[in-house]
């Protein structure tokens, strides 16, 4: 069995060779958007595997891979973001992983294993755990079970506590070649990956759900209108994007003000190539010290991207500022 995407074979063979004495507790770091949940989910498979080939990759064929393609491993146990009913009924993903989850968790690893084998438990993003969650996980990762082996899955390493982050194996997943990350790109039928991949940040499965999300469009009716400061109306475009999903206008705005930055001081435009004649013009207008103080502002906003705002407000607030920056 080969590594879940080609940029991961070398960190797929490092953990393979570890399978008969396996890291008690593993984190997998890197940048969203490589493969790192996918990997983690084959080395859990991996470790419960019954019958594991001669490199020690799942067989897919034994009951116990069965049951773990189905979700119903007695031995395994994924803990990650939940679904939340709020108070007028609407759902919505949480935005932490909670106490509650962690302790059945711990729970969990107390028990025997109904296959004598391992028991794996995936946390992931393991950087959404709360304090008291993370409290509850480190009092079990300090005297792992026998046979027990966590994996932990983060984008942002430094925002798990130092006392989880020591008691770890890390095992660090970067960005690939970007020839090998277009390669594949195009072999999932992907075109234009170069701007995909820019526009990612050099990460190839988001640049793939940018081309299958249907979302670019989206993105060029926003951009082409930030690329026109002068001719905003803040509050026809707030009541416009509102229906714009925070997550998805953060990572827009965000990704144009930091190309904006990089013009101003000279630098190139790395994520949006395809708005670098207008970015360039931008950028000999804007006004520095405005320009830092609505990227700052707009990075702390994305803590608390689920506040139940009045979206068109906050829209429309944003533009006047922005539009701002060029007087």
């Amino acid at each position: 069995m080969s590594a879940p995407y080609p940029w991961l074979e070398t960190a797929w063979r490092r953990l393979l060779a570890t399978r008969a004495r396996p890291a008690q507790a593993l984190l997998l770091a890197g940048p969203h958007g490589v493969g790192k949940g996918a990997l983690a989910q084959a080395w859990a498979q991996a470790l419960l595997c019954e019958a594991p080939r001669p490199d020690g990759s799942a067989c897919g064929g034994c009951p116990a891979c069965h049951w773990f393609e189905t979700g119903a491993h007695p031995d395994f146990r994924r803990v990650s973001l939940q679904e939340k009913t709020g108070k007028e009924g609407e759902t919505r993903m949480a935005t932490a992983i909670e106490v509650d989850q962690a302790r059945e968790a711990v729970d969990f690893v107390q028990l025997s294993t109904y296959r004598a084998g391992f028991r794996v438990v995936l946390v992931d993003p393991a950087d959404s755990l709360n304090v008291a969650a993370a409290n509850a996980l480190l009092k079990v990762l300090e005297e792992p079970p026998l046979n027990t082996v966590f994996v932990l899955v983060s984008d942002q390493p430094r925002r798990l506590l130092p006392t989880i982050r020591s008691r770890c194996t890390r095992v660090d997943i970067g960005l690939p070649p970007l020839d090998l990350a277009a390669q594949w790109l195009a072999g999932q039928g992907v075109d234009d990956a170069a701007t995909l991949l820019a526009l990612s940040g050099g990460t190839p499965l988001d640049a793939q759900r940018w081309a299958e999300s249907g979302e670019l469009d989206e993105r060029r009716s926003v951009l082409d209108a930030l690329a026109d400061p002068q001719r905003i109306d803040p509050v026809t475009l707030g009541e416009r994007w509102k229906a714009v999903s925070p997550q998805a206008w953060h990572n827009l705005v965000y990704k144009w003000l930091g190309d904006l930055l990089a013009v101003r001081l000279r630098g190139s435009v790395q994520f949006n190539r395809d708005f670098s004649e207008a970015l360039l013009r931008l950028g000999d207008k804007a006004d520095l010290a405005k320009l830092l103080a609505l990227a700052r502002a707009q990075a702390n906003e994305g803590r608390v991207l689920a506040h139940p705002l009045n979206r068109a407000l906050q829209l429309e607030a944003w533009l006047v500022r922005y539009r701002h920056v060029f007087d």
